[in-house]
């Protein structure tokens, strides 16, 4: 499935927003109309900013509640308030970036799956080929201001001391379940403390040790239903401050095995309805448009794919090609059961094209094939002008599913903003 950012950013002032939207749906007008996507990116950059602000106001709140009781130092990772980077599209990710590569990529690494396979963890070029990749995602990805948080006061405090400040933030309740009892945590601090000390050969044997008293135990099946403690202490003195009640919510999932569990979860802060939609809307809207776009382009491909010799490929339900699955059965043909089950992708149920002749019966014949297949995929695309559409495609695309949330999404945003004015309320009290 290609990668999408369904996640909100960060932007301007809601009261923006919402006039920008209001605008665009036909409520209201103005002379200056922003586009379709630079409105909705500016709808997901102001829904970041407002989830970052009112978590930090919630913290705030928290730390003061905590402070009034002695505890003065806190725990940093859990008062650490995400800022996400501002986004200026909609689309992150496309699905044709798993099947087509650029051309130089594609004939040096082929797709790359020869380096997860068994045989190409002693190849002396898999090196070369993740650092490649780590510098290809860097340069993607760009660089970022994070630094992680101090931990210097919290790490002086002594395991009663950081135990005590857990009970007071969550509950007794909730942190018996999280860490256990106060002597289990204080042992559990301890054996830390004890790894970082050892020596890289203590630590070897004592992975070793471990392994060989885990292969003679008998696996239990437990129910693998999950129920949250209710949370305790100072946070739910900020939920019923800000929310009320927090809600006590129920998720069925379906285990391999055809089992059903639920989770049980609480929930107290509005949810974005880019995460919360029941229905799919905006996901199915997205796909049916793509899928739809593609259609006729993905039918020129296959006919030129099997025309070089690649027989029996066709689309998955994702808009991609089952390159991974495909080459994960090539490289893991003669493989036990166990070490299939290792295989990236080895648990896909994606169909894949029958393993030819072509490609040979040893890993050195299997590297090659994979990256002429590799060449000849980039060629069809290229031939096609493949990559150019399907960015088009799926870039207006996002632009019609997101816009089937906007309502919801600006409604919630009006939410977010009563909730932070009521933060800053409590605050100034």
């Amino acid at each position: 499935m290609s990668a999408r950012r369904w996640a909100a950013g960060l932007g301007g002032a809601t009261v923006l927003a919402l006039t920008a939207g209001c605008g665009m749906l036909g409520i209201g007008g103005g002379e200056e109309k922003q586009s379709d996507e630079q409105r909705l990116v500016e709808m997901l950059n102001e829904s970041r900013r407002l989830e970052s602000e009112l978590m930090a106001a919630e913290y705030r709140i928290v730390q003061n509640c905590l402070e009034a009781q002695g505890h003065t130092v806190h725990e940093p990772w859990a008062m650490e308030v995400y800022e996400e980077p501002e986004t200026d599209s909609l689309t992150y990710g496309y699905a044709h970036e798993e099947f087509l590569l650029p051309a130089e990529e594609a004939k040096e690494w082929g797709f790359g799956q020869w380096a997860n396979s068994m045989e190409g963890s002693e190849d002396p070029s898999s090196e070369d080929y993740y650092k490649a990749q780590e510098e290809k995602w860097a340069e993607e990805e760009g660089e970022t201001d994070y630094e992680e948080p101090d931990t210097s006061e919290w790490d002086a405090l002594t395991p009663e001391e950081q135990y005590s400040w857990y009970v007071a933030y969550q509950g007794e309740e909730y942190v018996k379940e999280s860490y256990g009892t106060l002597e289990e945590f204080v042992g559990a601090v301890e054996e830390e403390a004890a790894y970082e000390e050892m020596t890289e050969e203590e630590l070897a044997a004592l992975e070793e040790e471990a392994a060989a008293e885990e292969s003679g135990e008998i696996d239990v099946e437990e129910d693998m239903g999950w129920e949250e403690p209710k949370p305790g202490g100072c946070q739910l003195e900020m939920i019923e401050a800000l929310y009320g009640e927090p809600r006590l919510v129920e998720t069925e999932w379906e285990a391999e095995e055809g089992e059903t569990y639920t989770d049980k979860t609480w929930e107290y802060r509005p949810e974005n309805p880019l995460y919360s939609d029941p229905e799919e809307t905006m996901y199915e809207t997205i796909e049916a448009e793509y899928t739809a776009a593609m259609a006729d382009l993905q039918g020129k491909f296959i006919d030129c794919i099997t025309a070089r010799g690649y027989e029996g490929w066709e689309f998955t339900e994702y808009n991609s090609l089952p390159i991974w699955e495909f080459f994960g059965a090539l490289y893991y043909q003669n493989a036990s059961e166990e070490e299939k089950d290792m295989m990236y992708g080895g648990d896909s149920d994606v169909e894949v094209p029958e393993i030819p002749e072509a490609a040979g019966s040893t890993y050195e014949e299997w590297k090659a094939y994979e990256i002429q297949t590799a060449v000849d995929f980039s060629e069809c695309g290229e031939e096609i002008g493949y990559a150019d559409a399907s960015e088009k495609a799926y870039d207006e695309a996002n632009i019609k599913g997101y816009k089937t949330m906007e309502e919801p999404v600006y409604a919630w945003q009006e939410e977010m903003n009563n909730a932070i004015a009521k933060a800053q309320e409590v605050l100034d009290n």
